[in-house]
């Protein structure tokens, strides 16, 4: 993706790493001086400890003890390289309602409510856009295997509209994926695709690696029950289905955030399986699939 947004300027934007925050369905807890406070992302903490300065757009994590700028943080939680990391930032510039900002002012004040997501849904239908469908085959996710479970979601953001590749939760948001972009509309939550099966739940952090592990095992369905988090932060919503099974076969990131919900499993309680030793070396299953498997002939 090409971009007239520079590095510098979107390093010097004021309240980007806000707004980036935002859009994965994380905000903050309080205030601390000119510093804004989160649970922090990387490692799922229960005490707020990751601080922010909206107009620098500096991070400083107390619980993993990493800090930086925008760009890096876009990087640690994606596990995306600069070029990209910095594509993704200008993504989400070129994507946001020029009346929807965040002002120093109303986050130094104290918080009374969380700021909505300003994306508007107008219609949900199943996949039809070439550019959409050239996307998810570029994951390494033939048309036939993503049509089951994606939808093309159209939405407008402030007066202008657009289209996304749209992943359902249990709540009734879309998480939005499309090339150098990801938000949702909505309030972030888990997708539930229930089985017969209840006893071994699979557990996945995003959508492509769900949709990778069927395409992997060669499966329309998966056996059991299984659970997308749509991102590590909505691991205390998965907790309660997880802590009742036999068994949870967990597929999560080989980076820091993907590791430290596979710990907060296990200090939960919960008989879990890592089986990021399927993707050893690559960040997640779907980087494996596209690096290693020739893609499968639509049916």
């Amino acid at each position: 993706m090409m971009t007239s947004q520079s590095s510098k300027q979107l390093k010097q934007r004021p309240n980007l790493i806000v707004e980036y925050l935002g859009s994965i369905g994380i905000e903050p807890e309080k205030t601390s001086g000119n510093q804004l406070v989160y649970l922090s992302p990387l490692t799922g903490e229960k005490t707020p400890s990751f601080y922010v300065r909206p107009q620098t757009n500096q991070f400083n994590c107390f619980s993993s003890g990493e800090k930086g700028d925008v760009i890096r943080l876009v990087r640690l939680l994606e596990g995306i390289d600069f070029i990209n990391a910095v594509d993704r930032l200008a993504s989400l510039v070129a994507n946001q309602n020029p009346s929807f900002s965040f002002s120093g002012k109303t986050f130094l004040e104290p918080k009374k409510e969380k700021i909505e997501n300003c994306l508007q849904l107008n219609t949900v239908k199943e996949l039809q856009s070439l550019a959409l469908i050239s996307y998810v085959e570029s994951r390494g996710i033939p048309l036939s295997f993503a049509k089951i479970y994606a939808k093309e979601v159209h939405y407008t953001n402030g007066n202008r509209n657009y289209y996304s590749i749209g992943f359902r939760s249990d709540n009734g948001s879309y998480a939005l994926r499309s090339a150098g972009f990801k938000s949702w509309i909505g309030h972030s939550g888990i997708t539930t695709i229930p089985s017969s099966d209840n006893a071994t739940v699979n557990v996945f952090e995003g959508f492509f690696d769900f949709l990778s592990a069927l395409v992997y095992f060669d499966v329309l369905q998966p056996r059991n029950t299984t659970i997308i988090l749509n991102s590590t932060t909505n691991l205390k919503q998965a907790l309660p289905y997880l802590q009742k099974a036999n068994l949870v076969n967990a597929y999560l990131d080989n980076d820091p955030s993907g590791k430290n919900a596979l710990a907060q499993l296990h200090s939960k309680g919960v008989k879990v399986k890592d089986r990021s030793e399927l993707y050893e070396g690559y960040k997640d299953l779907n980087e494996m699939l596209i690096k290693h498997m020739i893609q499968k002939p639509d049916t």
